[in-house]
């Protein structure tokens, strides 16, 4: 099976600034994910294609330190606040099909998705492997809060109709288990992803169920500081 990983990494982060190279145990946050790919055992059974789609030189260098290669920078336009993920992926597979460079499976990993390893991108591939009526995979876990337990407010901060009676009246272990996306990997079948318009959701979707702590999300300086002391217990 032929796979392209796409790792998107553009420049202009404004809550951190250079997130996506930002330090973190001593390396950038993007090397993260970069060798969680190439130290999967799918990196080694299937032709394999890492690259980080970005918009900046400097971090194109700092891409391909790390291991993954960068065949080209992101238009500036692809490249805004404003920008759709969907133009970038649309962009980088167009790249390739008009260079005859044909894949079977298109995913995205996420460079903010430190904790990620290449146990769950092999979970992932196999999961396509083993049935192949499967057109997508969207990475989920567990919820940390529960949604049930969550409301509106109006102005005047009333309360009234907060949360049902039957909600109020169980305990946790008595609610459903809910589940949250996470971005962290997304896998599609090439050709099934363009038929539904580059939807994740679209077609015959089957979820990735991986650990809270393999699912944390870097956006603020508090989720550095959670992923160092999760790496620490992993002694990584």
């Amino acid at each position: 099976m032929k796979i392209l990983f796409m790792l998107p990494a553009r420049s202009g982060s404004k809550g951190i600034k250079d997130k996506n190279i930002k330090m973190l145990n001593g390396k950038p946050l993007m090397y993260y994910a970069i060798n969680a790919i190439i130290e999967s055992d799918s990196y080694y059974r299937h032709e394999c294609y890492v690259m980080v789609n970005t918009d900046s030189e400097k971090y194109a260098d700092i891409a391909k330190s790390c291991g993954a290669k960068v065949p080209f920078l992101r238009n500036k336009k692809l490249a805004d606040d404003k920008s759709i993920i969907k133009d970038t992926i649309k962009s980088t597979m167009q790249y390739f099909e008009d260079r005859n460079e044909q894949f079977d499976i298109f995913s995205m990993v996420q460079v903010t998705s430190p904790l990620v390893t290449g146990k769950d991108i092999d979970k992932a591939v196999e999961m396509l492997e083993m049935d192949k009526k499967i057109d997508m995979i969207n990475s989920v876990t567990e919820a940390e809060i529960m949604p049930l337990w969550c409301n509106t407010l109006p102005e005047d901060l009333s309360m009234h109709n907060f949360m049902d009676r039957e909600i109020r009246r169980k305990n946790r272990q008595e609610l459903p288990v809910y589940y949250r996306l996470t971005g962290a990997i997304r896998m599609a079948r090439w050709n099934k992803f363009k038929e539904k318009d580059y939807d994740w959701l679209e077609g015959n979707v089957k979820a990735l169920v991986m650990e809270q702590a393999s699912s944390v999300d870097i956006d603020t300086e508090i989720d550095f500081e959670m992923a160092k002391s999760i790496m620490k217990g992993r002694g990584r």
